[in-house]
């Protein structure tokens, strides 16, 4: 399973087994010994917190499936998208890697929701009262997780392998602004690929998704060879 979905499941559980300790702590409290009580006002506070992790888990899952479903629909390219990749000694996982005849890019998800602003690779969310905040800048993380790839490639074939790194808004999002990488909505990544040029043979295709396939946790063929 995805990474995300993983976490969504934990927290899951860790809500649920808290709101069980609240009832059967309460209940405790009054039959057993005030001490108790205090046991439920902690299992209160975590399941609090535990079902904002799970809903924030949940949340980019969902987001994270969102794009493999538009993937699914891709019919102008042949190629292989995967999911949750996690390469070795990388801390973190780059959400996508589309690996098609249009070329190579890592996707950067995220199910936010709001108005967010950018100049460059600056970015900004913008709160209900008209002001700015900075916040990690999006365009940053998808440029490194895609040097990190064009790395790895480079130091297994000896060729240098250029990455394209795009940011993918899943969740009710507003953006304005200009990045300095591709900014999209699911159902504009159909567009965005069919409009590129071919670089990529089949048998490129083949020996760069054969390599990164173990390092993948969803894998799904994309386009023309797609079943």
């Amino acid at each position: 399973m995805i990474y995300t979905g993983e976490n969504a499941l934990r927290w899951k559980k860790l809500r649920n087994m808290s709101i069980i300790v609240v009832v059967v702590s309460s209940g405790l409290s009054i039959l057993v010994h005030p001490f108790f009580l205090f046991v439920t006002v902690v299992a209160i506070i975590f399941a609090r917190y535990s079902a904002k992790k799970f809903n924030r888990w949940a949340s980019g899952f969902e987001g994270e499936y969102l794009v493999i479903d538009e993937f699914s629909k891709v019919s102008c390219l042949t190629g292989v998208l995967l999911s949750d990749v996690i390469l070795p000694n990388m801390r973190s996982n780059i959400d996508h890697v589309l690996i098609c005849d249009r070329g190579i890019f890592a996707l950067e998800t995220k199910a936010y929701s709001g108005i967010y602003y950018v100049e460059g690779d600056k970015w900004y969310y913008k709160t209900g009262y008209g002001e700015t905040m900075p916040i990690k800048s999006l365009s940053r993380l998808a440029k490194r997780n895609a040097a990190i790839l064009s790395k790895f490639l480079e130091e297994k074939y000896g060729e240098h392998y250029f990455i394209t790194p795009i940011v993918v808004f899943a969740g009710p999002t507003i953006f304005e602004g200009k990045s300095t990488i591709p900014v999209l909505f699911p159902s504009q990544i159909k567009f965005y690929l069919c409009a590129l040029p071919k670089t990529l043979s089949n048998k490129d295709i083949a020996r760069l998704s054969d390599l990164l396939i173990k390092y993948s946790r969803h894998i799904m063929e994309v386009g023309a060879n797609a079943s």
